[in-house]
Formats: C-alpha cells, structure tokens, sequence
C-alpha cells in the first residue's frame, strides 16, 4: 500500500497500480486513515495534472469527457471511503490518478496507477515537480470557476424568474389601471350630461334676464315720465335693485327645488315598484301556504297508512310468537331426549363400574375388598342422632345440625363437570379438568393465590375490608394445558360468621364445585403461628368428614419470606396443631410465592401434584353424600324454576304487548287530536291575514288604518297565545314520552333480571330488544314531525304577519313623507306668489 506523508489528523491510504480491462468499471481506491467521516471535506481527483472530479460543499463538477462516468461512493464518505467510480475504462484513460483532500489549513494526496506501472505512488509524489503542482492547482481551479459559473447561472435562471412574475403583476395592475380609466371616462359622460342640464338652466336664467331687461326699459319710460320724482326714483331703484338680487336668489332656490323634486319624485316611483313587488311576494307566500295545507293532508294520509302498517306488524309478532312457541316445544322434546339419553349413559357407566369391580375384586392376592360406601362428613357423634336432611330443611334453632345438610337452594348451579359423581369412580391417569376449593382464613392469601394460579387477576385482593371475600366465587381458566375450575370461599373459620350464613355459603360451594372437587387447597400464610390451626381442623372435619383429607393439599403462601429458612424449618419451629394438619393431609404440601407470578414452574408443580394425589386416591374427586344430595335437588329446582319461569314470561310478555299497543293507540288519538284543533286554527289565521292585508290594500282612510293597526294587534295576541299552547303541547308530549320511556326501560329490566342466564329467555329478550325500540321509534319520529311541521307553519305564519307590519309601517311612513312634501311645497309656493 502506497502512503501520504504523515499527519497529526489524517492520512491518504491507496495502492499503487490497478490493472484495467477497456469497457470495464473500476474503483480507485483511497481512504481516509483513521476512518474519519469526509462529508465535510473538499475532495479532489486528478489524472496527471488535470483535475477531473471537484466534489465541495455537497456540489459536484465533472471536467468534459469525463461527465457521467466519474462519481464518489456517497455512503460510504462518513466512514472515510473517497474512491473514485470510474465506469467504461478507454485505453485513453491509463495513467497516473492523485487524489487531494482538504480539511481546513491540511491538505493530503495519494497516488493510484492505471495500466502502466511507472514506479511507485509515493515516488510519483516524491518525483513530481512543482510545475505539475502548479498544473493541478490550476486545473481545480477551473473546475471550480466552472462550478462559480454555473451556481451564477442558476441564480440568474432565478432572477429572471423572478422578473417574469413581476412583469405579469404588472401587467395585471396595467389591466386594472385601463379599466379604472373606462370607470372615469364613463363618469366624465355623466358630468357632460349633467353640463348639458345646468346649460339648460343657464338659457332659462338668460330668458329671465331678458325679462328683466324689458322691466327695465319699462322703468326708463316711467322715469321720463316722472322727472319731477327724481327723488322717489332713486330711491325705487335702490329697492328695485335689491328686488333684484332677490328675485335672482329666489330662482336660483326654484331651480335648486326643482331638482330636488324631480328626485323624490324618482324615489317615490322606486318604493312604489318595490310596494308592488312586495304585494306579489305576498300572493305567492299565500299559495306557499295553501300548498302546505296540502301537505298537511298527506301527512294525515301518511299517519293513517303507517297506522295499517303498525297493525301488520302487530300480526307479525303474534306470527313470531306462534314460531317461538313451536321452538320451545321442540327446545323441550330435545332436553327430555338428552335427559333420556343421560340416563342411560349413567346406567351403561355404573353397569362398567360394576364389572370393574368384580375384576379387580377377583385379581386381588388376598381377597380384600374395596370399601365403596360413601364417606359420611359428618362427625360420628352425629351420624347416629340426626339423619341425613335435604337441602334448606333444617331448624335454625338447633345450632349441633351438621352444615353440610343445610344447603340453600338460591343459586342456580353451573354446568356439571361431565365427570361421575359415584365415589366407585376409576382412578384415571389424568385429569382434563380440575376442580380445586380455596379454603383459609381472612389474610391467609386465598384470593391471591388463586389469582397467582389463574395467572390473572379474577379474585378482588384483601387489602382491605371491604375486598375480603364475602360468598364463593367460581373463576375458570386454561393452565399448563389443564382447564381449571377454581372456587374461592370466605372465611368459614371466623367466630364472627354466623351458623346460617355458614349454611348458606357451604351449599354455595357444593354447588358451585358440582358434582366434587378434586382438591381442597388449604391455604395458610408463612408466619409465626396464632393458634388457630386446631379450630380450622376441626370446621374442616364438621363440614366435609374425615374423608376430606385424602383430597387436601396444604398451600404455604409467602411474599418472598422463605428466603432465609426453608419450609422444612418453618414446619418444625410451628406448633402442634400445624404438625398435625400436615400429617392429616398426608404430608401433602406445596409452596406458593403470590407475588413472584412470572415463575411458572410453581403453578405447574403444584397442578402435578394434585394431579398425582387423584390418581393416588381411589375416587376421583371428593364426592360425599352432601354433593350426591344437593345435585339432586338442584336437577329438580331446576326443572320447576324453568317452567315457572315460562308461564311468567309468557304472562308478563302478553300484558306488555297489551299495554304497549294500548299507549300507542292513545298517543295517536291524543296527536290526531292536536293535528286537527292547530290546522283549524293555522286555516283561521290565514283568512283573517288575507281578510287584513284586502282591507289594507284597499282602504286609504286614516281611522281604518287605526282600526286595522288594532286587528292587527289582537291578531299578533291571538298568535302569541297559540305559541303559548304549542309551547305547552310540547312539554306535555315530551313528560309523556319520558314517562314511557322510563317504564319500558323497567319493564325490560325486570325481565332482564328474570330470565338472566337462560338461553331460550335471552333469544326473547333479543326479541324485545327488536320490538319495543321499534314501536318507540315510530312514535317518536311520528311525534317529531307532527310537531316540527307545526312548528314550522307556525314560525312562516309569524314572520309573514312581521312582514305585513313593516310593510304596513313603510307604506305609512311613505304616505306621512309624501304628504309632507306636498304641504311643503304648497307653502313655498303661497310664499312665491306672494
């Protein structure tokens, strides 16, 4: 590689000689040293002592022959690349190639060959004369007085660019000047006209003159004639001369009069024009009005015929109805066919799971039996003295009644889980879904790990009082591949829960738990012990029996506190009675960090778990004579809720339709009503207008026009008395359309609330959604344009009697003028004559 000499900045780096085909693209190569960016550089290529390529301040100039075929590698300048492109290489080409860059005072040169190899670049450098120096400076300095000549160039491209729009704002300012000039030549023939007139008033003026000429002469024969009043004469012709002036003054006022009446004479034939304009718009407005009337008919027409309409819906609906009833008779078919099939399924499963038996009972080494008897959850003290009760049948008084028989039958159960509730169920290897019971005190996490569980936030946090738990809830969701059925129960344990509300939320769980739980997750917090483990083991064993333990896990939730101690340490500093919940779980427990939610290997390690104490036990799930009870008993609640709820619907649906179909008749009598009592009045205010504006028309007289000032008034009264009770009509049409509104928005409510989570009820209440929106709406469009077409007849009433008004008024004002000016110019005539 060939080098510059050295520098404190940067340093030119290229080889010393390329070796070239004709007709082909080659690249000189020269780069900065270090890569610094050369955006802002002056760049610089000879051949010899020609420069070729000038690349300055981002402008570019290529020497002739070598336009288009010279260029850099424009990105690659910020990393120090100033190779020059050079494209179909001619044999003329070959030589000795410098290139120059400058930054500020340091200039740096490298040396490429082509072709021919003459030594080396650096020697190239070293051998060069200050001629060829001097040569090369000079040729870069053409190439830039070229680039000087040509941004000259465009800059004067600019300029005359410029000139051109200045000279075609000339021109257009030439244009408005000639018109200005047509508007004074034009003016200029009005003034010549107006010459013409004062000529004609001057040749008047010299008739005069020539009046008073012959007056005078007259006054020089009298003067003859009196010559011995020479005294009295003078003094006539000082009066005679002033006489004079004033005669001159008074016909100069005449003519200035004339001219004046003449223009109000102009003005008084354009108001009458405009008078009689003013007439015929009147005359079409009263057509306009008459169409109107027209319209108002149709409109009639059209209520009635949306009144048939309104009565083929009605048939319509009773036609859907019929339909619905048909789909509910088949919807009813179809539930007994699955009811029988159900049965039979049930019957063909427990057929299976008695040959199980019998097969496992002959494969067994020692004969030994499976014990297939239901788990009793009730302690033994009690099993002998109370029986087992069906759910919600037990006396409040007798507080020793084992909970689990207590169940209120409020709530409607969710979907079974598809699986059996026998507790001879096979064991299976795995479980498609798990149905699992939070169990714990207020504080212990319940809430919090299910939602850790869940992976979201389902169960509301116990950060306060008021988001503590206060009936069970059930949440379902999909975990590590697993459909999940979680239940989250209050605090059983509380002393402060009352016996009835126990009762009441136990049953809650069963049924939401349907038809048992997998497990029942007892969750107690990492911290130092309270005390309270014994009691929490003796509620569980109350409520659900001894048999619910082979279906217990035991879930310690911490918030990053076993960080120092493990969970084998915290069990043995605990107490007794913890020890023993252990044991009675069978030493199943898990460790759950509620506020660590992203590591997931806790979840699925927990769900294996239960999923291997399932497979270890020989029911399924935990299924006591609790649950087997309450699913019956919710199957037959069920069936009488369903058709109760059917013979109200239909009820409650027959005495709305009725009452819906009543209010809409009584609307469109009441509107009916309205519509004839306003188009009786709007036809008697447009003949009493007609009658007014006739009479105006044709009386002149001074006392009529007072009289008819006065109907007008009364009428204006009568008109403003009618907008009072439209004003009126509105308010009382719009409480009325509220007032129904609010009911049916009740109305619907109430069956909303009634028939929620039913399928068949939600298609009906679809269908409401569909019907009384329907009816609504065509009344209150019907409502809408009766009133607005009324509103609009009124306001074109009124602003055709404040039209009247001021016509009225500027024929009075003109009649006043007019006579004015006539009595004016009868007084300046006496004065004249006289």
């Amino acid at each position: 590689m060939a080098e510059s000499r050295l520098h404190n900045q940067f340093k030119l780096t290229s080889e010393d000689c390329l070796e070239v085909k004709v007709g082909e693209e080659v690249t000189l190569p020269c780069h900065l040293s270090p890569d610094t960016s050369a955006v802002d550089t002056t760049i610089r290529w000879f051949k010899g002592t020609e420069c070729i390529y000038l690349c300055k301040n981002g402008q570019v100039t290529e020497r002739s022959g070598y336009e288009g075929r010279v260029s850099l590698i424009t990105q690659e300048l910020e990393r120090g690349n100033v190779s020059l492109r050079l494209r179909d290489f001619r044999r003329s080409d070959t030589g000795v190639y410098v290139c120059q860059v400058i930054h500020g005072e340091q200039k740096e040169e490298a040396v490429v060959g082509l072709r021919v190899r003459e030594g080396s670049g650096s020697q190239y450098l070293q051998d060069e004369t200050q001629e060829k120096k001097l040569k090369r400076e000079a040729s870069a300095g053409e190439l830039e007085l070229k680039m000087e000549k040509e941004l000259k160039e465009k800059l004067r491209q600019k300029m005359m660019k410029q000139l051109e729009e200045k000279d075609t704002q000339l021109d257009d300012m030439t244009q408005e000047v000639r018109e200005k000039e047509r508007l004074l030549e034009e003016k200029n023939q009005i003034m010549g006209q107006r010459e013409k007139l004062l000529d004609e008033k001057e040749i008047q003026l010299e008739e005069k003159d020539r009046q008073l000429k012959d007056r005078d002469i007259q006054l020089e024969a009298l003067r003859k004639n009196l010559q011995d009043k020479n005294s009295q004469v003078e003094n006539f012709r000082v009066l005679l001369q002033e006489k004079d002036l004033q005669l001159e003054d008074s016909k100069h006022r005449l003519g200035e009069k004339d001219r004046l009446l003449e223009e109000r004479d102009k003005r008084l034939e354009e108001r009458d024009r405009l008078l009689e304009e003013k007439d015929r718009l009147l005359e079409e407005r009263d057509k306009q009005l008459e169409e109107r009337d027209k319209l108002l008919e149709e409109k009639a027409n059209e209520l009635k015929e949306r009144r048939q309409e309104v009565e083929e819906k009605d048939k319509l609906l009773e036609e859907r109805e019929k339909q619905l009833k048909e789909r509910d008779k088949q919807v009813e078919d179809v539930n007994n066919e699955n009811a029988e099939l159900a049965q039979q399924i049930c019957d063909v499963k427990t057929e299976v799971e008695r040959l199980r038996r019998e097969i496992s009972a002959q494969m067994t080494e020692h004969g030994e039996t499976s014990d297939t008897g239901s788990i009793l959850p009730v302690r033994r003290r009690h099993s002998k003295d109370h029986p087992p009760l069906m759910g919600g049948e037990t006396s409040d008084t007798d507080p020793t009644l084992p909970l689990r028989r207590t169940i209120s039958m409020e709530l409607i159960p969710p979907e079974m889980g598809g699986e059996s509730s026998s507790p001879d169920s096979p064991v299976s290897p795995s479980v498609s879904e798990l149905r699992l019971v939070l169990l714990g005190r207020t504080g212990a996490g319940r809430s919090a790990a299910g939602n850790t569980i869940l992976g979201r936030e389902e169960f509301g946090a116990q950060a306060s009082p008021s988001a503590v738990t206060q009936r069970s809830k059930r949440r379902e969701g999909d975990v590590c591949g697993r459909r999940l059925v979680m239940v989250d129960t209050p605090d059983w344990f509380c002393p402060g829960f009352s016996l009835e509300e126990m009762r009441q939320d136990v049953g809650l769980c069963v049924r939401l738990s349907a038809p048992g739980p997998h497990t029942f997750l007892l969750v107690i917090p990492v911290e130092p012990s309270k005390g309270e483990e014994r009691g929490v083991l003796e509620r569980i064993e109350e409520m659900f029996g001894e048999g619910c333990w082979d279906h217990t896990v035991i879930l310690f939730t911490h918030d990053d506190v076993l960080k120092e101690q493990s969970i084998e340490e915290f069990l043995q500093a605990g107490s007794q009675d913890l020890q023993q919940l252990v044991e009675k779980s069978g030493s199943r427990y898990h460790v759950l960090n509620i506020k660590d939610r992203a590591h997931g290997t806790q979840v699925s390690e927990l769900l294996d778990q239960v999923e291997e104490m399932v497979a270890g036990n020989r029911e399924r799930f935990y299924s006591s004579q609790t649950y087997q009870e309450a699913e019956t008993q919710v199957r037959e609640m069920e069936g009488k809720i369903q058709r109760e709820k059917g013979e109200r619907k239909q009820r409650e649906e027959r005495d709305l339709r009725e009452r819906l179909q009543k209010e809409f008749q009584d609307s469109l009598i009441k509107i009916e009503g309205v519509i004839q009592e306003h188009e009786g009045d709007i036809r008697t205010l447009s003949e009493r207008t007609s009658e007014l504006e006739r009479q105006v028309k044709e009386e002149r007289d001074e006392e009529k026009k007072i009289e008819l000032e006065r109907e007008l008034k009364r009428e204006s009264d009568r008109r403003e008395e009618m907008e009072r009770k439209l004003e009126r009509l509105r308010e009382k049409t719009e409480n009325e359309r509220r007032e129904m509104e609010e009911r049916h928005r009740q109305e619907i409510e109430e069956m909303m609330e009634n028939y929620e989570g039913e399928a068949r009820v939600e298609a009906e209440r679809n269908m409401m959604k569909i019907v009384l929106p329907e009816l609504q709406r065509n009344i209150m469009i019907s409502q809408t344009k009766l009133q607005r077409e009324f509103s609009r007849q009124m306001e074109e009433k009124n602003r055709q009697m404040k039209e009247k008004d001021r016509q009225m008024e500027e024929k009075d004002r003109a009649i006043v003028e007019r006579d004015g000016e006539i009595e004016g110019l009868i007084d300046r005539l006496w004065e004249m004559c006289k």
